[in-house]
């Protein structure tokens, strides 16, 4: 009896919430739904003070960015009124409790010209909400 006792206040607690599953799929949604001029201020909210970025180059090398130099990155970007769109496809979320990764492949359109790439999302859940804590990429163009 106390066996059953246990095996249910676990699996109570150690059960997903839907709307925690909701907020991690948001998540991903909004990184590339809100990657836009008028929303970047709300984009930026996705991402943890802490967040990282690491990408690679054409010639071998690594780049590494804190949030701040990424977010003016985009800014300047955005900023060039060219038509930008990025676009996340073979989405693959998998989830270990509060921590998250994503995998996918992106597709970035720039003025009606494509860039292919791969990128991984590390997630956190902090207070019942998700944060990306780090993000990396690499366009195909590197690999």
């Amino acid at each position: 009896m106390l066996e059953s006792l246990a095996l249910a206040l676990a699996l109570a607690f150690t059960t997903e919430a839907p709307a925690s599953e909701a907020n991690l799929k948001r998540i991903v949604a909004d990184y590339v739904g809100l990657y836009r001029r008028d929303s970047l201020p709300q984009w930026r909210a996705l991402f943890l003070p802490s967040f990282t970025v690491a990408s690679t180059n054409a010639d071998g090398s690594v780049r590494l960015r804190n949030l701040a130099d990424f977010y003016a990155a985009q800014e300047r970007y955005l900023a060039s009124g060219r038509a930008i769109e990025e676009k996340l496809e073979n989405v693959a979320i998998e989830r270990r409790g509060r921590l998250a990764s994503v995998w996918a492949d992106f597709v970035l359109t720039d003025q009606g010209e494509t860039s292919r790439g791969k990128l991984c999302l590390s997630l956190i859940e902090e207070k019942g909400s998700w944060r990306i804590q780090s993000l990396v990429f690499a366009y195909d163009d590197a690999n």
